[in-house]
């Protein structure tokens, strides 16, 4: 073979690599984009994380509050708040959103201090400028003895259990000086010193005056026990105090 066709086969044998290795270079290139195009998708497809719910805490003044989705608490105290209610202060607020309270102690003698209550009113309305100073349960029966001041005048009538019939009684006598002097001390009506006499011995009334206890005017109330004894509540006429119980 002569010389120049040997050169010529070189160069061809040379060309022929110049694009083999030009072909690897583009495919090297497209796998690297094909890749970089996977990578991609696959960043875009992923969901983000979800941002978390439930409780959240806030500051709001100079209190702290915790609140869940459906519950909230503001102002300078501390709270929690259920799902369908909110409690503040010194209120516990049930699922329902419904403050809960307690009764208060002396209730169970609400009812005979009411009836007290009836029977004042009911004479007082019925002798005109009159107040009562002394009550008594009538005996053997339902109702009232009661007993008013007018002027310088005494008054007596009875009421019925229910305060609705006041019958006037015979009688009208001059009150003596040591009533007259207590009754213009009366701060405290005698239906108040009832309720406080029924809050602090648990029975029934028998009856209240006017006396002085110890130097002190006082509302003599007489309360009988359930087991058939009975206590003496004396309350000051000036401020509703008990100023002692003897029984």
């Amino acid at each position: 073979m002569k010389h120049t066709d040997q050169k010529a086969l070189s160069l061809t044998a040379l060309a022929l690599s110049a694009l083999l290795l030009a072909g690897c270079g583009d495919g090297g290139a497209g796998g690297g984009a094909g890749g970089g195009g996977e990578e991609t998708t696959g960043g875009a497809g992923t969901s983000a994380p979800a941002e978390p719910t439930g409780t959240e805490d806030a500051t709001a003044g100079d209190g702290s509050a915790s609140a869940t989705p459906s519950g909230t608490a503001t102002g300078d105290e501390s709270a929690s708040a259920t799902p369908s209610g909110t409690a503040t202060g010194d209120e516990s607020a049930s699922p329902s959103g419904t403050a809960t309270s307690t009764s208060s102690p002396g209730a169970g003698a609400g009812g005979e201090a009411a009836a007290v209550v009836g029977a004042v009113v009911a004479a007082e309305e019925a002798v005109t400028g009159g107040q009562v100073f002394e009550v008594d349960r009538k005996d053997g029966e339902e109702g009232w003895e009661v007993k008013l001041a007018v002027g310088d005048r005494e008054k007596e009538v009875d009421v019925s259990s229910d305060g609705s019939e006041v019958t006037p009684q015979e009688g009208d006598d001059q009150l003596d000086q040591e009533d007259r002097e207590r009754i213009a001390q009366v701060q405290v009506p005698l239906e108040d010193a009832v309720r406080t006499a029924l809050d602090e011995v648990d029975g029934t009334l028998d009856g209240a005056q006017l006396d002085t206890e110890d130097g002190t005017t006082v509302w003599e109330v007489d309360v009988d026990d359930p087991d058939g004894t009975s206590a003496d509540v004396y309350v000051n006429v000036d401020n509703g105090s008990v100023v002692k119980v003897d029984r």
